[in-house]
């Protein structure tokens, strides 16, 4: 298991223009000692990214160059398998980057070595990060350096829902399983045709489901089994398989949901054919009504909500920090890159990437422009999963050989009534102790 484990603004007088001057032998602002720092009063800085698309990047380095005139962006952009890939290639063969995005959970122990720590170039704006997405992302680090700083993170499981479906019923969003049960039974009655609630039937997003429920009354319950030494036949995840089946066996869902595979639950939803739609945040763009209008869904209104509290607890999502931006050690430019960054992550930088609403800006207290959302349903749901996200009861993270293999099955069982929560626990327990899923300080 991988270790899970802050800018001071860089005043560029004008008497000074951009001030790169290296730091000497002990690295700080200027950047590590051996590589010679710019010292003119303009930079061109190349930055390699994935994410996000080009042309949100195009907007966010209009922006910044026009706040920071001497300043240029050259930006390279690659899909994200392809940049797993190249960047550490590039890293390793001396290419010339100054800012780099990190894929934090899949890339940061392949590209640390050639990346300086954020302690040497940031100053006090990061303590305006979400302290637990720059925690989750020093922990991906295999010595727990911070390497990066996550532009957001992402969580599940949230439910959307079709705010018209309940306006027309006078239906309050569920925040109980009784609630949840009640505004059900009125979909139904209302309309045979509307599927009430519908979710991925594939193993994998079990887990999701599991740990959204089990974490409402065992919060960390997910850290504790993934990414310590918890097992997985404790009280906790019996509890929570349980809370999981009783969805079925009162009829908030559906049997037949657990057909549902690929796209078809979005599908579902987006005809107007779901009332209540179990995904990630990374669905978030939903509540836009531009995004709605030049995707063809047709749905009037969409709101987000945590899941329903079922049997006690707290609202519970695990969520995982994402969009990291590094500087390589081998910068020539690392004022005017980490001037970039403090950009990227500061609220005129945020303020044009985060309207794709991809990723929860972990910007403490960031808010979208107001024009970004345009009803209560949309304002109001990204505020609640932006809550819950920035205070995840767990990391999102998962052994998928394991998930793949026993536990999404597993699962399945429980739902399926062909395996009681204990057998299913135990048997989960039995292969994660088989030694054929590395875990905790084993992977």
């Amino acid at each position: 298991m991988k270790n899970r484990t802050t800018l001071t603004a860089l005043t560029l007088t004008a008497a000074m223009g951009i001030a790169l001057v290296g730091c000497g032998d002990s690295g700080g602002v200027g950047g590590p000692g051996e590589v010679e720092q710019n010292s003119g009063d303009k930079a061109t800085i190349t930055y390699w990214t994935w994410f996000p698309p080009q042309a949100t990047l195009d907007a966010a380095i209009e922006a910044f160059e026009k706040e920071n005139p001497n300043i240029t962006v050259k930006l390279r952009t690659f899909e994200a398998a392809d940049y797993q890939k190249q960047l550490p290639l590039a890293l390793s063969g001396g290419e010339e980057i100054d800012v780099v995005g990190v894929q934090v959970s899949a890339m940061t122990d392949s590209v640390k070595d050639y990346l300086t720590p954020v302690d040497e170039w940031a100053g006090d704006w990061l303590g305006g990060v979400n302290e637990t997405m720059v925690e989750q992302t020093a922990g991906m680090a295999s010595d727990g350096e911070l390497y990066s700083v996550p532009m957001g993170s992402i969580g599940s499981p949230l439910m959307y829902y079709n705010a018209e479906i309940l306006d027309s019923l006078g239906l309050d969003v569920p925040t109980t399983g009784a609630e949840w049960k009640a505004a059900v039974d009125a979909i139904a009655a209302a309309d045979p045709g509307v599927t009430p609630v519908v979710f991925s039937g594939e193993p994998y997003w079990q887990e999701e489901m599991l740990f959204g429920i089990a974490e409402q009354k065992s919060p960390g319950l997910s850290d504790d089994i993934i990414g310590g030494e918890g097992a997985w036949d404790q009280q906790g995840v019996i509890d929570g398989l349980n809370a999981y089946k009783s969805l079925f066996d009162q009829g908030i869902v559906g049997a037949d949901v657990l057909s549902l595979l690929g796209s078809r639950p979005s599908e579902l939803f987006a005809a107007g054919d779901a009332a209540f739609y179990i995904d990630g945040s990374w669905q978030n763009s939903l509540l836009s009504e531009t995004f709605r209008a030049d995707n063809g869904i047709d749905l009037a209104d969409v709101g987000v909500a945590p899941l329903p509290v079922l049997d006690g607890g707290k609202p519970a999502v695990r969520a995982l920090a994402e969009g990291g931006l590094g500087i390589p050690s081998s910068s020539k430019n690392v004022e005017a890159a980490a001037k970039f960054v403090e950009f990227m992550l500061g609220a005129g930088g945020a303020d044009v990437w985060a309207k794709d609403l991809v990723l929860v800006p972990s910007l403490t207290g960031y808010e979208l422009p107001d024009t970004v959302l345009t009803s209560d349903a949309a304002r109001d749901g990204f505020a609640a999963a932006t809550e819950v996200i920035s205070a995840p009861t767990s990391q999102r993270d998962s052994q998928q050989d394991f998930l793949n293999q026993v536990e999404g099955n597993a699962i399945l069982d429980v739902l399926r009534g062909t395996a009681t929560a204990e057998d299913a626990a135990a048997r989960m327990q039995s292969e994660w102790e088989s030694g054929r899923y590395p875990h905790g300080t084993d992977k």
